[in-house]
């Protein structure tokens, strides 16, 4: 199986310089999962002011499952974490329309202290989903599993060759994203950036899935689109979320 290289592209010249109060992380065993549906069934999701990302009236919402390795605040490099986490995200379009951050509709963290600590320090409501990662390299095509013991996570991917891949503005908007978005009802939307480094992209059929958090939005998925997997890439977070425009 060959491997994709995502563009630079949005993440071109976004790098910060590291501040203490920043998050470092490497993020190992990246699986995107990603579902275009029409574009009026993700408005209503979205907090006022917060408009998808639109290509001929379809819109991408994607679940992700990775493990963090080393997660740790750029000021205090001794405490490091490691755990699996969950995110469902909407793509958004800045007023121009053009790509770049996404609207977090859960993120879940396998830790649930980690979870209750993190969340006031950073601004982000983080929920806890406890479930494992299982990857076997070894086996052709490579295998990718996640499961929770309540069973509300249960999803298993394979490499494949597809006969068609994403084009290069596609994996720009699916790997890239630079700013992350979440609301609390009756509170304005918060906001943070990222950057991370050029990526390596596998291509992967979803066998089996069952995320309880995805089906809670109520939303009509088919099959996914696209499904990638990256192995390990290094994160830099420039928290704390601020009340801020993405």
């Amino acid at each position: 199986m060959s491997s994709l290289t995502a563009p630079v592209g949005l993440m071109s010249g976004r790098r910060r310089p590291i501040r203490p109060w920043h998050v470092l992380v490497t993020i190992e065993d990246l699986l995107i999962v990603t579902w275009e549906v029409p574009t009026s069934d993700i408005v209503p999701l979205l907090p006022a002011g917060l408009r998808p990302w639109s290509r001929d009236g379809r819109s991408m919402v994607s679940a992700l499952l990775f493990r963090n390795r080393a997660l740790r605040a750029a000021w205090l490099p001794v405490a490091r974490f490691g755990c699996c986490q969950l995110n469902l995200r909407i793509y958004l379009a800045n007023s121009g329309g053009q790509p770049g951050a996404v609207f977090f509709h859960g993120l879940f963290l396998g830790l649930p202290m980690l979870a209750r600590l993190t969340g006031p320090i950073v601004g982000v409501p983080f929920g806890d989903i406890a479930f494992d990662i299982e990857v076997d390299r070894t086996s052709d095509p490579l295998s990718w599993r996640a499961s929770s013991p309540d069973g509300g996570v249960q999803v298993a991917a394979r490499e494949t060759s597809p006969s068609t891949v994403p084009d290069a503005a596609m994996l720009d908007l699916l790997t890239n994203v630079h700013t992350g978005v979440v609301a609390r009802t009756g509170r304005p939307p918060r906001s943070w950036s990222t950057w991370h480094r050029n990526q390596e992209v596998r291509l992967m059929r979803v066998d089996e899935l069952r995320l309880g958090p995805l089906a809670e939005l109520g939303l009509r998925l088919g099959g996914p689109l696209w499904t990638l997997y990256v192995e390990s890439v290094d994160y830099e977070v420039y928290m704390p979320a601020r009340t801020t425009e993405p």
